[in-house]
């Protein structure tokens, strides 16, 4: 059973220049982040009510998550298959986030209603509300 969070906050994903510095100043105040850095990008997601970051190369907004409600094991597999492969199926597009402990599953503030329809049709998917980030 894959139990799935619907988190009422909107998200903001921010592209900046691999060079890009991300200020303690702003770390400190923002209440949940993600940063990715690879050979040519920085990206940012972070609630879309928290103060954005200044002079991105790209914004964009309207990101709402589905936190997988459990502490994952690197031993799982197929977890997040089980919950991306109906989206894809149904065209709904996904950015993921997976951290030490769980996955977040973003699909865009447009396609909400639908993606709650086609994960609540899903045998072993059960979903809930989440509670704010911020």
């Amino acid at each position: 059973m894959i139990n799935l969070k619907i988190l009422p906050d909107e998200f903001l994903l921010q592209q900046f220049p691999r060079s890009h510095t991300v200020s303690a100043e702003w770390l400190n105040s923002v209440s949940w982040y993600t940063i990715s850095k690879t050979a040519h990008e920085l990206s940012v997601l972070s609630p879309a009510q928290d103060k954005p970051l200044p002079d991105c190369t790209k914004a964009e907004p309207g990101w709402r998550c589905f936190q997988v409600d459990a502490q994952m094991d690197f031993g799982l597999v197929g977890i997040l298959a089980s919950i991306v492969d109906p989206l894809r199926d149904n065209k709904i597009p996904v950015f993921v986030v997976s951290t030490f402990d769980t996955d977040y599953v973003f699909v865009k503030q447009d396609t909400l209603e639908r993606a709650i329809g086609v994960l609540s049709a899903e045998q072993g998917i059960t979903l809930k509300p989440g509670e704010s980030v911020l």
